[in-house]
């Protein structure tokens, strides 16, 4: 389920066997309201957007929702990684043939970096 918060109220602690809780009362734009439990503060403010569970109907409690995101950014860091090696490969070939000088090897590895980023 969906809501905006409108009110928290704190509730004091719960203990439970895996330790001790916040209890928080979460007031909602949809006009319910639940007891979350936290380790420390509740993490969301009045007038934020949750998403969440009912996990005891007749008690009224309640979790939060946390939907991960995919992150694809290893994989652009390893390929992005792997094309500037081959592009350096590239330079340092040219090098070692006599077709550039090794104070140019920089220049020649960003322009094949940005060649083969083109392709």
């Amino acid at each position: 389920m969906k809501s905006k918060i409108t009110e928290i109220r704190e509730k004091g602690t719960a203990q439970l066997k895996h330790g001790t809780f916040n209890k928080s009362e979460v007031f909602l734009s949809n006009g319910n309201s639940y007891t979350f439990l936290s380790k420390g503060e509740f993490k969301k403010n009045v007038g934020d957007a949750i998403e969440y569970e009912v996990t005891n109907e007749e008690y009224g409690t309640a979790k939060l929702v946390y939907i991960q995101e995919k992150t694809y950014t290893r994989d652009n860091d390893t390929h992005n990684s792997i094309l500037r090696q081959v592009a350096f490969k590239g330079a340092i070939e040219l090098a070692t043939s006599g077709k550039i000088k090794i104070d140019e090897l920089e220049e020649f590895t960003n322009q094949f970096n940005k060649i083969l980023k083109w392709n």
